[in-house]
């Protein structure tokens, strides 16, 4: 297994194994979940630094050299048809999650905005309103579009070069 596929690897395995974790609590209770944002970003940069030097440092050429290895070309085609893919599913996601929030709003909410009865959340010009924690659950649900992208990005490089070398 060559230095980049292992980078690839490691990474979608930590990816998986840090977020997980962060999105069932912060699918559970939302208003937490800023303290826990913070350590799962420290915990994922941790364990991405730590593989990444120890990965250069067992890496015969890299060691010997004292050089990172350069991407070739196919190195380069691998990574833009990665990204490629993992654009697309970011980019749906993104525009699935518009959709979606152009439609959950109410529509009887901006004809009574004269008379509105105080509702707890935020309220403005046209009577709408949106609790914290709705907030927060549709932003968790675009950043878990984002996280899904990046496991497409590395599952796609992944897949790639495993049919290289298998044939």
């Amino acid at each position: 297994m060559g230095f980049r596929e292992k980078n690839a690897w490691f990474c979608l395995v930590s990816i998986l194994v840090v977020f997980v974790p962060y999105f069932y609590f912060s699918f559970q209770y939302p208003i937490e979940h800023i303290s826990v944002f913070l350590i799962t970003v420290v915990g994922l940069i941790s364990l991405l630094a730590g593989f990444h030097a120890i990965n250069a440092i067992a890496t015969n050429s890299i060691r010997e050299s004292g050089v990172a290895i350069n991407p070739d070309e196919l190195d380069k085609l691998i990574e833009l048809v990665a990204a490629k893919w993992a654009g697309l599913v970011l980019a749906a996601t993104v525009l699935i999650w518009c959709w979606f929030a152009m439609l959950s709003v109410p529509i009887d909410e901006f004809s009574s905005t004269v008379n509105q009865p105080s509702i707890p959340g935020a309220v403005n010009e046209l009577g709408f309103t949106i609790s914290p924690v709705q907030g927060l659950f549709w932003v968790n649900l675009l950043f878990a579009g984002f996280v899904v992208s990046n496991l497409i990005y590395y599952g796609k490089i992944i897949v790639s070069y495993r049919g290289i070398s298998n044939g």
